[in-house]
């Protein structure tokens, strides 16, 4: 059956009734992939839905229901999705917490939301939660995905993922129709995500995401920059930040790619030769990182290997000057950039991975013009966005054939931006989520009607 395609329409569903109509009308394609011990697995859509549902089952058995929080701290990993929608289901909110967070950062953000389960990756995080136990006592069961070092610990405050799935299925056998019911009830104007600000003034706020305004930023991104469900994506930058729940979560509903989950956080850009995504999303840090690593290739490489990369790279800019500002190149730019890219460019971008790579993003802080420089020289379309936590992603992204480095490029569709007096960015769209968890004050002090 033809897959799904990105509409305004979808933001009649929430998150996962989209899915279960993604498993329904299309079931048998690919929807997530998994490198695990060097081989990637694949997980069809009517496979993210089952396991979906009975994390969702398995939610009900503990006691979960509407309106309660299941906080997250994991790696990339498809059971934090299945975590995340089974709990939204159930009419729950999941919680995002970076994996990388001490203690006493994890015990205020459990504190803050209340959360009342916990999906805990591994024995790190596990020991983690042990910390701070007596600081979270809302907290009723901890589960975690990795088993191993976790055989010792004999504790009915924690599960097995594993054993959240059994419970699932018994509990679906005894109540088939539980989660069906909820799913089917809940609306697309409840809030379903917690998301954590920066907390550059202080301790860090959560922003209250329904489905709608995920949905809403991942068809309006995709307006611009469409993805056919046949793309690759590869997510390795935390489920915690707002940027990869906009693409792995919302983009990847709406749009039907699929989402490749890396062996580990070390190898993603090992894996990324190996996935070879049609888009990508990236910090400064990592675009920097790749370009310093090509650059050390370069000045180790014969002396006369070099000069000729040298002399290439200089084509590969003055080419790449034209098509940042949308212009043909000249008839001798255009041959001669096409044999640099024979020799160099096209061998480069295959050895990085971005031999598919369409469209690549950066975002979170400025890129430096000479970064961006390089990348269109050697063919990579990359492209700044700006955006914020309270507008579910991104409210401004570079056009192709329009991008500027000293610019964040223009509104997406749906976005209506102006500047304050005080020199503030203000943007109103059905994105904007309804403001900050049990903090009216921020809340009021942040948000405006109208």
């Amino acid at each position: 059956m033809k897959a799904l395609r990105p509409s305004y329409e979808m933001k009649r569903y929430t998150l996962p009734q989209l899915l279960r109509l993604r498993a329904e009308h299309e079931g048998d394609r690919v929807a997530l992939r998994e490198k695990d011990l060097g081989i990637w697995n694949e997980i069809t859509y009517a496979q993210y839905f089952e396991n979906v549902l009975l994390f969702a089952h398995g939610l009900l058995s503990l006691g979960f229901g509407p309106g309660e929080r299941l906080a997250i701290i994991a790696d990339n990993i498809p059971e934090w999705l299945y975590a995340e929608l089974g709990a939204q289901a159930v009419r729950g909110i999941s919680v995002g917490v970076y994996q990388s967070s001490l203690p006493p950062e994890i015990a205020y953000m459990l504190a803050y939301t209340g959360a009342s389960v916990v999906l805990a990756e591994d024995q790190e995080q596990v020991d983690k939660l042990y910390e701070i136990r007596n600081e979270i006592p809302h907290v009723r069961h901890v589960i975690y995905e990795d088993e191993k070092g976790m055989r010792g610990y004999q504790d009915p405050w924690l599960l097995s993922f594993a054993e959240v799935l059994e419970r699932g299925r018994e509990h679906r056998r005894k109540h088939p129709d539980a989660v069906e019911r909820l799913l089917l009830e809940a609306s697309p104007e409840e809030v379903c995500h917690l998301s954590s600000t920066s907390g550059t003034t202080g301790r860090p706020k959560a922003a209250m995401l329904r489905h709608r305004n995920l949905i809403h930023m991942g068809v309006a991104l995709q307006e611009v920059d469409p993805l056919l469900p046949t793309d690759d994506y590869l997510s390795f930058l935390p489920l915690a930040w707002i940027g990869e729940q906009m693409t792995s979560v919302a983009m990847a509903l709406t749009g039907g790619f699929a989402v490749n989950f890396p062996e580990a956080v070390e190898t993603a850009l090992q894996d990324l030769k190996e996935v070879g995504p049609h888009v990508m999303f990236s910090p400064p840090r990592v675009w920097e990182a790749i370009q310093s690593q090509v650059w050390v290739r370069i000045s180790e490489s014969p002396r006369f290997n070099r000069l000729v990369y040298e002399r290439l790279l200089r084509v590969g800019y003055r080419a790449a000057e034209y098509r940042m500002r949308g212009k043909p190149l000249p008839l001798a730019l255009r041959l001669a950039y096409g044999l640099a890219d024979w020799v160099l460019f096209r061998p480069l971008r295959d050895q990085l991975g971005f031999l598919r790579l369409r469209r690549a993003y950066t975002g979170g802080a400025a890129l430096g013009p000479d970064t961006f420089r390089f990348f269109h020289a050697i063919g990579v379309n990359l492209k700044q966005i700006y955006g914020q936590t309270e507008i579910a992603g991104i409210a401004f992204v570079h056009r192709d054939g329009d991008v500027r480095p000293e610019t964040v490029g223009k509104p997406i569709p749906g976005t209506e931006v102006r500047i304050s007096e005080e020199g503030e960015v203000l943007c109103r769209s059905d994105a904007v989520c309804a403001g900050y968890w049990e903090r009216p004050d921020a809340t009021a002090e942040t948000f405006r009607e109208g």
